[in-house]
């Protein structure tokens, strides 16, 4: 989150309007995401109006904005392998956000989320990643309930 001793900067876009941030609260993708390997920083937004959503938005392309939801790792057998955090740097269990990208379908009458590929985030280092499981009872597109 920003602080008052950092400089505020504002991130412009169609969808989420204006949203302050600092450089504390950029969170990296060295690898990029799925479909986006071209965009590497990001923003966690997040808006009364849209929980329990939590949005990642590129301030590379304002136009690109995924909704997400939160996940618990204990949950649904979701815990991802150490190698596959690598990219995150050194955390604790606690320090890790996991979260499903969903896809919202027309007036919100079905939401999809991707519970094999979750979005990692280590808070403590600012990095993410996003993991393909190695369960493959994990669905790719698990609806959830409205």
């Amino acid at each position: 989150m920003t602080t008052l001793t950092e400089a505020t900067l504002i991130h412009r876009s169609s969808k989420l309007g204006e949203v302050p941030y600092g450089p504390g609260d950029v969170i990296r993708f060295p690898q990029g995401l799925p479909g986006f390997e071209r965009l590497r920083e990001f923003l966690l937004v997040t808006r009364e109006e849209c929980q329990p959503f939590v949005l990642l938005a590129s301030l590379e392309d304002p136009e690109v904005t995924l909704p997400l939801v939160p996940l618990v790792p204990g949950t649904l057998g979701l815990a991802a392998p150490a190698e596959a955090l690598g990219c995150l740097g050194r955390a604790g269990d606690d320090a890790l956000g996991y979260y499903a990208v969903v896809s919202i379908g027309l007036e919100a009458r079905e939401i999809i989320a991707n519970l094999r590929a979750p979005v990692v985030v280590n808070l403590d280092t600012r990095l993410g990643c996003q993991v393909i499981l190695p369960d493959e009872t994990l669905p790719l597109a698990a609806r959830l309930p409205l």
